[in-house]
Protein backbone atom coordinates (compact mmCIF):
# COMPACT_ATOMS: atom_id res chain seq x y z
CA UNK A 1 0.00 0.00 0.00
CA UNK A 2 1.27 3.83 -1.13
CA UNK A 3 0.12 6.52 1.06
CA UNK A 4 0.88 9.58 -0.52
CA UNK A 5 0.98 12.93 1.48
CA UNK A 6 1.56 16.08 -0.30
CA UNK A 7 1.38 19.91 1.21
CA UNK A 8 3.42 23.20 1.00
CA UNK A 9 6.36 23.62 3.72
CA UNK A 10 5.19 23.95 7.59
CA UNK A 11 1.71 21.69 7.12
CA UNK A 12 3.37 19.05 9.73
CA UNK A 13 3.72 16.70 6.55
CA UNK A 14 7.02 14.85 7.95
CA UNK A 15 5.82 14.95 11.61
CA UNK A 16 2.42 13.09 10.35
CA UNK A 17 3.96 10.94 7.88
CA UNK A 18 6.08 9.92 10.73
CA UNK A 19 3.54 9.21 13.01
CA UNK A 20 1.26 7.31 10.01
CA UNK A 21 3.83 5.00 8.97
CA UNK A 22 4.91 4.02 13.03
CA UNK A 23 1.14 3.55 13.58
CA UNK A 24 0.87 1.44 10.81
CA UNK A 25 4.00 -0.08 10.47
CA UNK A 26 4.55 0.63 6.93
CA UNK A 27 8.02 2.62 5.91
CA UNK A 28 8.86 6.19 6.37
CA UNK A 29 9.89 7.90 2.54
CA UNK A 30 10.91 11.58 2.95
CA UNK A 31 11.22 13.13 -0.35
CA UNK A 32 12.46 16.33 0.86
CA UNK A 33 15.20 15.25 2.33
CA UNK A 34 16.51 13.29 -0.70
CA UNK A 35 16.22 16.83 -2.63
CA UNK A 36 17.49 18.60 0.33
CA UNK A 37 20.72 16.12 0.45
CA UNK A 38 20.94 16.87 -3.09
CA UNK A 39 21.31 20.57 -2.56
CA UNK A 40 23.72 19.97 -0.45
CA UNK A 41 26.28 17.65 -2.53
CA UNK A 42 25.92 20.40 -4.71
CA UNK A 43 26.71 23.02 -2.24
CA UNK A 44 30.12 20.92 -0.96
CA UNK A 45 30.78 20.21 -5.12
CA UNK A 46 31.10 23.67 -5.47
CA UNK A 47 28.38 23.48 -8.31
CA UNK A 48 26.36 26.41 -9.76
CA UNK A 49 22.87 25.78 -9.28
CA UNK A 50 21.86 27.68 -11.69
CA UNK A 51 23.46 25.64 -14.07
CA UNK A 52 21.06 22.61 -15.08
CA UNK A 53 23.80 20.36 -16.93
CA UNK A 54 25.89 20.78 -14.17
CA UNK A 55 23.62 20.13 -11.17
CA UNK A 56 22.34 16.96 -13.45
CA UNK A 57 25.87 16.03 -14.14
CA UNK A 58 26.39 16.41 -10.33
CA UNK A 59 23.90 13.34 -9.73
CA UNK A 60 26.47 10.64 -10.92
CA UNK A 61 28.18 11.00 -7.78
CA UNK A 62 25.77 11.18 -5.72
CA UNK A 63 25.72 8.69 -3.28
CA UNK A 64 22.81 8.67 -0.77
CA UNK A 65 21.81 6.25 1.93
CA UNK A 66 19.25 6.36 4.68
CA UNK A 67 20.16 4.49 7.85
CA UNK A 68 18.55 4.05 11.43
CA UNK A 69 20.54 4.79 14.23
CA UNK A 70 20.32 2.91 17.76
CA UNK A 71 16.77 4.52 18.76
CA UNK A 72 15.73 3.78 15.40
CA UNK A 73 15.63 7.64 14.27
CA UNK A 74 15.99 7.85 10.68
CA UNK A 75 20.18 9.14 9.15
CA UNK A 76 20.06 10.68 6.13
CA UNK A 77 23.81 10.12 4.61
CA UNK A 78 25.77 11.58 1.48
CA UNK A 79 29.10 10.22 0.06
CA UNK A 80 29.10 8.39 3.49
CA UNK A 81 28.87 11.94 5.52
CA UNK A 82 25.77 12.31 7.87
CA UNK A 83 23.66 15.48 6.64
CA UNK A 84 20.55 14.69 8.80
CA UNK A 85 20.72 18.11 10.45
CA UNK A 86 22.92 20.31 7.89
CA UNK A 87 20.01 19.45 5.35
CA UNK A 88 17.35 21.39 7.43
CA UNK A 89 18.45 25.28 7.46
CA UNK A 90 17.16 27.92 5.38
CA UNK A 91 19.45 27.84 2.86
CA UNK A 92 19.27 24.39 2.12
CA UNK A 93 15.34 24.11 1.74
CA UNK A 94 15.58 27.56 -0.26
CA UNK A 95 18.27 25.96 -2.97
CA UNK A 96 16.15 21.99 -2.70
CA UNK A 97 13.15 23.83 -4.01
CA UNK A 98 15.03 25.69 -6.50
CA UNK A 99 16.65 22.49 -8.19
CA UNK A 100 13.59 20.49 -7.26
CA UNK A 101 12.19 22.41 -10.48
CA UNK A 102 15.08 20.77 -12.72
CA UNK A 103 12.97 18.05 -15.66
CA UNK A 104 16.42 16.08 -15.27
CA UNK A 105 17.24 16.04 -11.50
CA UNK A 106 13.34 15.16 -11.01
CA UNK A 107 13.44 12.42 -13.70
CA UNK A 108 15.94 11.06 -11.80
CA UNK A 109 15.27 10.74 -8.43
CA UNK A 110 11.57 10.18 -9.49
CA UNK A 111 12.61 6.71 -10.51
CA UNK A 112 14.55 6.04 -7.21
CA UNK A 113 10.98 6.65 -5.17
CA UNK A 114 8.55 4.54 -7.56
CA UNK A 115 11.30 1.46 -7.23
CA UNK A 116 11.17 1.56 -3.71
CA UNK A 117 7.53 2.07 -3.18
CA UNK A 118 6.67 -0.98 -5.95
CA UNK A 119 7.88 -3.12 -3.43
CA UNK A 120 7.16 -2.00 -0.07
CA UNK A 121 3.96 -0.66 1.99
CA UNK A 122 5.39 3.07 2.59
CA UNK A 123 4.23 6.68 3.10
CA UNK A 124 5.65 9.28 0.90
CA UNK A 125 5.88 12.64 1.70
CA UNK A 126 6.62 15.36 -1.01
CA UNK A 127 4.77 17.93 -2.82
CA UNK A 128 3.79 16.24 -5.89
CA UNK A 129 3.45 12.21 -4.72
CA UNK A 130 0.04 11.81 -5.44
CA UNK A 131 0.04 14.18 -8.85
CA UNK A 132 3.11 13.01 -10.19
CA UNK A 133 5.13 10.08 -8.38
CA UNK A 134 2.32 7.64 -7.23
CA UNK A 135 -0.84 8.98 -9.48
CA UNK A 136 -2.23 5.52 -8.36
CA UNK A 137 -1.51 5.91 -5.00
CA UNK A 138 -4.11 3.71 -2.61
CA UNK A 139 -4.48 6.95 -0.46
CA UNK A 140 -4.11 10.44 -1.52
CA UNK A 141 -3.33 13.37 1.27
CA UNK A 142 -3.05 16.87 1.03
CA UNK A 143 -2.11 19.08 4.05
CA UNK A 144 -2.56 22.74 3.57
CA UNK A 145 -2.31 25.54 6.70
CA UNK A 146 -2.44 29.20 6.49
CA UNK A 147 1.04 30.48 5.85
CA UNK A 148 1.03 32.33 9.48
CA UNK A 149 0.69 29.05 11.24
CA UNK A 150 2.97 27.31 9.22
CA UNK A 151 5.59 30.34 9.54
CA UNK A 152 5.55 29.73 13.58
CA UNK A 153 5.94 26.35 13.47
CA UNK A 154 9.05 26.53 11.01
CA UNK A 155 10.11 29.68 13.16
CA UNK A 156 10.12 27.54 16.91
CA UNK A 157 11.39 24.57 14.52
CA UNK A 158 14.38 26.63 13.97
CA UNK A 159 14.46 27.87 17.35
CA UNK A 160 14.31 24.32 19.40
CA UNK A 161 17.18 22.70 16.68
CA UNK A 162 19.82 25.37 16.89
CA UNK A 163 19.20 27.24 19.90
CA UNK A 164 22.63 29.21 19.71
CA UNK A 165 21.74 30.46 16.30
CA UNK A 166 17.87 31.62 17.26
CA UNK A 167 18.62 35.62 17.55
CA UNK A 168 19.27 35.60 13.68
CA UNK A 169 15.86 33.63 12.71
CA UNK A 170 13.07 35.99 11.99
CA UNK A 171 9.37 35.25 12.02
CA UNK A 172 8.43 37.78 9.05
CA UNK A 173 11.40 36.19 7.09
CA UNK A 174 10.42 32.93 7.67
CA UNK A 175 6.93 34.38 6.70
CA UNK A 176 8.80 35.72 3.60
CA UNK A 177 10.33 32.75 2.60
CA UNK A 178 7.00 30.67 2.96
CA UNK A 179 5.39 32.69 0.68
CA UNK A 180 7.75 32.79 -2.24
CA UNK A 181 8.41 29.18 -1.80
CA UNK A 182 4.61 28.48 -2.00
CA UNK A 183 4.33 30.51 -5.14
CA UNK A 184 7.30 28.96 -6.94
CA UNK A 185 6.51 25.33 -5.95
CA UNK A 186 2.83 25.98 -7.00
CA UNK A 187 3.28 27.74 -10.42
CA UNK A 188 6.54 26.04 -12.02
CA UNK A 189 5.99 24.10 -15.15
CA UNK A 190 7.66 20.76 -13.77
CA UNK A 191 5.31 18.99 -11.48
CA UNK A 192 3.99 21.87 -9.92
CA UNK A 193 2.27 21.78 -5.87
CA UNK A 194 -1.27 20.63 -6.04
CA UNK A 195 -3.95 18.85 -4.60
CA UNK A 196 -4.71 15.39 -6.66
CA UNK A 197 -8.67 15.61 -7.46
CA UNK A 198 -8.88 12.41 -5.55
CA UNK A 199 -6.85 13.54 -2.30
CA UNK A 200 -8.40 14.01 1.25
CA UNK A 201 -7.49 17.86 1.96
CA UNK A 202 -6.92 18.33 5.31
CA UNK A 203 -6.36 21.98 7.04
CA UNK A 204 -4.06 21.33 10.46
CA UNK A 205 -4.19 24.40 11.18
CA UNK A 206 -5.81 24.39 14.66
CA UNK A 207 -5.07 20.77 14.84
CA UNK A 208 -2.00 18.99 16.61
CA UNK A 209 0.36 16.86 15.29
CA UNK A 210 -1.76 13.50 16.85
CA UNK A 211 -5.12 14.48 15.85
CA UNK A 212 -4.03 14.47 11.74
CA UNK A 213 -2.38 11.24 12.26
CA UNK A 214 -5.70 9.50 13.65
CA UNK A 215 -7.66 11.08 10.43
CA UNK A 216 -4.78 9.96 8.04
CA UNK A 217 -5.06 6.27 9.90
CA UNK A 218 -8.34 5.92 9.77
CA UNK A 219 -8.62 6.89 6.32
CA UNK A 220 -5.77 4.11 5.35
CA UNK A 221 -7.17 1.15 7.15
CA UNK A 222 -10.44 2.06 5.42
CA UNK A 223 -8.84 1.66 2.30
CA UNK A 224 -6.85 -1.17 3.26
CA UNK A 225 -10.04 -3.64 4.31
CA UNK A 226 -11.00 -2.59 0.32
CA UNK A 227 -7.37 -3.94 -0.86
CA UNK A 228 -7.81 -7.40 0.92
CA UNK A 229 -9.06 -10.35 -1.17
CA UNK A 230 -12.09 -12.09 -0.12
CA UNK A 231 -12.34 -16.05 0.83
CA UNK A 232 -13.63 -18.62 -1.49
CA UNK A 233 -16.56 -20.40 0.70
CA UNK A 234 -14.71 -23.50 1.08
CA UNK A 235 -11.61 -22.02 2.30
CA UNK A 236 -13.89 -20.08 4.87
CA UNK A 237 -16.10 -22.48 6.11
CA UNK A 238 -12.90 -24.49 6.86
CA UNK A 239 -10.78 -21.43 8.50
CA UNK A 240 -13.87 -20.15 10.73
CA UNK A 241 -14.40 -24.10 12.07
CA UNK A 242 -10.73 -24.61 12.93
CA UNK A 243 -10.45 -20.89 14.26
CA UNK A 244 -13.02 -21.82 16.55
CA UNK A 245 -11.82 -25.46 17.41
CA UNK A 246 -8.25 -23.61 17.90
CA UNK A 247 -10.15 -20.72 20.43
CA UNK A 248 -12.02 -23.39 22.50
CA UNK A 249 -10.01 -25.99 23.13
CA UNK A 250 -6.71 -24.45 22.97
CA UNK A 251 -7.53 -20.33 23.20
CA UNK A 252 -5.65 -19.50 20.65
CA UNK A 253 -4.58 -15.68 21.14
CA UNK A 254 -3.10 -13.53 18.21
CA UNK A 255 -1.05 -10.09 18.28
CA UNK A 256 -0.13 -8.15 15.91
CA UNK A 257 -2.60 -8.12 13.22
CA UNK A 258 -1.52 -4.52 12.85
CA UNK A 259 1.57 -5.44 10.73
CA UNK A 260 -0.05 -7.49 8.71
CA UNK A 261 -0.07 -6.10 4.67
CA UNK A 262 -1.79 -6.98 1.62
CA UNK A 263 0.09 -8.20 -1.28
CA UNK A 264 2.99 -11.17 -1.60
CA UNK A 265 4.90 -11.82 1.44
CA UNK A 266 6.92 -14.85 2.93
CA UNK A 267 4.97 -15.75 6.40
CA UNK A 268 7.74 -17.46 8.18
CA UNK A 269 7.32 -18.65 11.84
CA UNK A 270 9.38 -20.41 13.98
CA UNK A 271 8.82 -24.19 13.70
CA UNK A 272 7.60 -26.56 17.01
CA UNK A 273 4.87 -28.94 16.25
CA UNK A 274 2.81 -29.80 13.36
CA UNK A 275 0.16 -27.72 14.37
CA UNK A 276 1.70 -24.99 13.13
CA UNK A 277 0.93 -24.70 9.98
CA UNK A 278 -2.90 -24.65 10.83
CA UNK A 279 -2.49 -22.05 13.48
CA UNK A 280 -0.79 -19.80 11.49
CA UNK A 281 -2.97 -20.32 8.70
CA UNK A 282 -6.55 -19.02 10.77
CA UNK A 283 -4.63 -16.35 12.66
CA UNK A 284 -4.06 -14.53 9.10
CA UNK A 285 -6.94 -12.41 8.15
CA UNK A 286 -6.53 -13.81 4.40
CA UNK A 287 -5.99 -16.68 2.17
CA UNK A 288 -2.32 -17.90 2.54
CA UNK A 289 -1.07 -21.29 1.03
CA UNK A 290 1.71 -23.60 2.65
CA UNK A 291 4.09 -26.58 1.97
CA UNK A 292 3.55 -29.70 4.18
CA UNK A 293 5.05 -33.37 4.00
CA UNK A 294 3.09 -35.89 2.00
CA UNK A 295 2.52 -37.93 4.97
CA UNK A 296 0.64 -35.36 7.15
CA UNK A 297 -2.03 -35.92 4.40
CA UNK A 298 -2.78 -39.29 5.56
CA UNK A 299 -3.15 -37.95 8.82
CA UNK A 300 -7.04 -38.33 9.75
CA UNK A 301 -8.91 -34.70 9.86
CA UNK A 302 -5.67 -33.03 10.07
CA UNK A 303 -4.99 -33.74 6.15
CA UNK A 304 -8.73 -33.23 5.13
CA UNK A 305 -7.69 -29.33 7.40
CA UNK A 306 -4.57 -28.60 5.91
CA UNK A 307 -5.69 -30.00 2.64
CA UNK A 308 -8.97 -27.26 2.82
CA UNK A 309 -6.38 -24.49 3.90
CA UNK A 310 -4.21 -24.22 0.62
CA UNK A 311 -1.85 -26.95 1.58
CA UNK A 312 0.35 -28.14 -1.21
CA UNK A 313 1.73 -31.55 -0.18
CA UNK A 314 5.92 -32.23 -0.81
CA UNK A 315 7.18 -35.52 -1.27
CA UNK A 316 10.13 -36.91 0.84
CA UNK A 317 12.36 -37.40 -2.79
CA UNK A 318 11.14 -34.11 -4.03
CA UNK A 319 13.82 -31.53 -4.95
CA UNK A 320 14.66 -28.43 -3.30
CA UNK A 321 15.07 -26.94 -6.76
CA UNK A 322 11.11 -27.64 -7.41
CA UNK A 323 9.63 -26.65 -4.27
CA UNK A 324 11.92 -23.49 -4.78
CA UNK A 325 9.90 -23.11 -7.85
CA UNK A 326 6.39 -23.41 -6.70
CA UNK A 327 6.88 -21.11 -3.53
CA UNK A 328 8.12 -18.23 -6.44
CA UNK A 329 5.15 -19.31 -8.43
CA UNK A 330 3.03 -18.72 -5.82
CA UNK A 331 4.67 -15.06 -4.43
CA UNK A 332 4.91 -14.17 -7.78
CA UNK A 333 1.19 -14.26 -8.37
CA UNK A 334 0.58 -12.34 -5.18
CA UNK A 335 -0.04 -15.32 -2.65
CA UNK A 336 1.50 -15.41 1.03
CA UNK A 337 3.00 -18.51 1.68
CA UNK A 338 3.69 -20.08 5.21
CA UNK A 339 7.21 -21.34 5.37
CA UNK A 340 9.09 -22.31 8.55
CA UNK A 341 12.99 -21.40 7.80
CA UNK A 342 14.29 -22.96 10.79
CA UNK A 343 14.34 -26.09 8.46
CA UNK A 344 12.82 -28.79 11.14
CA UNK A 345 10.82 -29.02 14.23
CA UNK A 346 12.35 -28.23 17.76
CA UNK A 347 13.20 -30.85 19.81
CA UNK A 348 12.39 -28.57 23.09
CA UNK A 349 10.33 -25.72 22.00
CA UNK A 350 13.05 -23.81 21.28
CA UNK A 351 14.02 -21.32 18.47
CA UNK A 352 16.54 -23.19 15.83
CA UNK A 353 18.95 -21.28 13.51
CA UNK A 354 17.59 -19.95 9.66
CA UNK A 355 18.64 -21.87 7.32
CA UNK A 356 19.31 -19.97 3.56
CA UNK A 357 15.94 -21.23 1.73
CA UNK A 358 14.60 -17.47 3.23
CA UNK A 359 16.58 -14.94 1.34
CA UNK A 360 16.94 -16.53 -1.64
CA UNK A 361 13.23 -16.97 -2.16
CA UNK A 362 12.23 -13.15 -0.58
CA UNK A 363 15.18 -11.99 -3.18
CA UNK A 364 14.44 -14.26 -6.08
CA UNK A 365 10.22 -13.33 -5.85
CA UNK A 366 11.22 -9.24 -4.46
CA UNK A 367 8.67 -9.63 -1.58
CA UNK A 368 8.50 -9.13 1.99
CA UNK A 369 8.92 -11.43 4.96
CA UNK A 370 6.14 -11.25 7.45
CA UNK A 371 7.78 -13.07 11.26
CA UNK A 372 5.45 -14.50 12.78
CA UNK A 373 6.35 -16.19 16.65
CA UNK A 374 4.25 -19.36 17.74
CA UNK A 375 4.34 -19.37 21.62
CA UNK A 376 2.23 -22.81 22.96
CA UNK A 377 2.19 -25.22 20.01
CA UNK A 378 4.70 -27.67 21.37
CA UNK A 379 3.62 -27.79 24.10
CA UNK A 380 0.44 -28.71 22.75
CA UNK A 381 1.79 -31.05 20.25
CA UNK A 382 5.37 -32.02 20.68
CA UNK A 383 7.89 -34.22 18.30
CA UNK A 384 7.54 -37.50 21.01
CA UNK A 385 4.37 -37.68 20.87
CA UNK A 386 1.99 -39.02 18.11
CA UNK A 387 -1.20 -36.99 18.07
CA UNK A 388 -1.37 -34.01 20.20
CA UNK A 389 -2.87 -32.89 23.60
CA UNK A 390 -6.71 -32.50 23.40
CA UNK A 391 -6.06 -28.73 25.43
CA UNK A 392 -3.78 -26.31 25.79
CA UNK A 393 -3.27 -22.26 25.03
CA UNK A 394 -1.53 -21.41 21.71
CA UNK A 395 -0.48 -18.02 21.20
CA UNK A 396 0.59 -16.33 17.82
CA UNK A 397 2.47 -12.92 17.33
CA UNK A 398 3.68 -10.89 13.54
CA UNK A 399 5.84 -9.16 14.04
CA UNK A 400 7.22 -5.88 11.74
CA UNK A 401 7.75 -7.20 8.32
CA UNK A 402 11.12 -7.78 7.01
CA UNK A 403 11.53 -5.77 3.16
CA UNK A 404 13.60 -7.15 1.06
CA UNK A 405 14.04 -3.58 -0.65
CA UNK A 406 16.58 -3.05 2.42
CA UNK A 407 18.94 -5.93 1.22
CA UNK A 408 18.80 -4.68 -2.16
CA UNK A 409 21.67 -3.62 -3.76
CA UNK A 410 23.75 -6.15 -1.33
CA UNK A 411 26.00 -8.46 -3.01
CA UNK A 412 24.75 -12.10 -2.74
CA UNK A 413 26.41 -13.12 0.30
CA UNK A 414 26.23 -9.90 2.66
CA UNK A 415 22.62 -9.99 1.61
CA UNK A 416 21.80 -13.48 2.49
CA UNK A 417 23.45 -13.14 6.14
CA UNK A 418 22.00 -9.85 7.26
CA UNK A 419 18.30 -11.39 6.00
CA UNK A 420 19.49 -14.28 8.49
CA UNK A 421 20.24 -11.92 10.87
CA UNK A 422 17.22 -10.27 10.78
CA UNK A 423 14.95 -12.91 10.59
CA UNK A 424 16.35 -13.95 13.71
CA UNK A 425 16.51 -11.45 15.69
CA UNK A 426 13.16 -10.76 14.75
CA UNK A 427 11.75 -14.12 16.16
CA UNK A 428 14.02 -13.71 19.15
CA UNK A 429 12.55 -9.86 19.77
CA UNK A 430 8.73 -11.58 19.43
CA UNK A 431 9.32 -14.20 22.08
CA UNK A 432 11.36 -12.09 24.66
CA UNK A 433 8.49 -9.25 24.20
CA UNK A 434 5.96 -12.06 24.55
CA UNK A 435 7.52 -13.92 27.35
CA UNK A 436 7.95 -10.69 29.58
CA UNK A 437 4.45 -9.87 29.23
CA UNK A 438 3.29 -9.17 26.25
CA UNK A 439 2.59 -5.42 26.49
CA UNK A 440 1.66 -3.08 23.51
CA UNK A 441 2.57 -3.87 20.05
CA UNK A 442 5.03 -6.89 18.73
CA UNK A 443 8.15 -4.89 17.43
Amino acid sequence: MIIALDGPSGTGKSTVAKGVAKRLGFTFFDTGAMYRSVAWWILQSDVDPDDQEKVFACLSTFQYEIQMDPVQERRYLVGGVDVTEAIRTPEISSLASKIAIYPQVRHSLVKIQREFGSHTDAVFEGRDMGTVVFPEADVKIFLTANPEVRAMRRFRELVAKFPDLAETFSFEQILADIKERDHKDSTRSVSPLKKAPDAVLIDTSDLTAEQVIDQVVKIARKSKKKLSKPMRISYAIVYWLARLYLKVFYRLKIYGLEHFRPGSAIIAANHASFLDPPVVSISCPEEVHFLAKESLFHIPLLGRLIRHLNSHPIARDASDASTFRLVIALLQSGQKVILFPEGQRTFDGELLPIERGLPFLAMKARCRIQPVYLEGTFQAWPRTRPLPHFTGRIHCIFGSPIEWAEFDGLDKRAAEAKMIDRMGSSLCALQTWFRSGAAGSPP
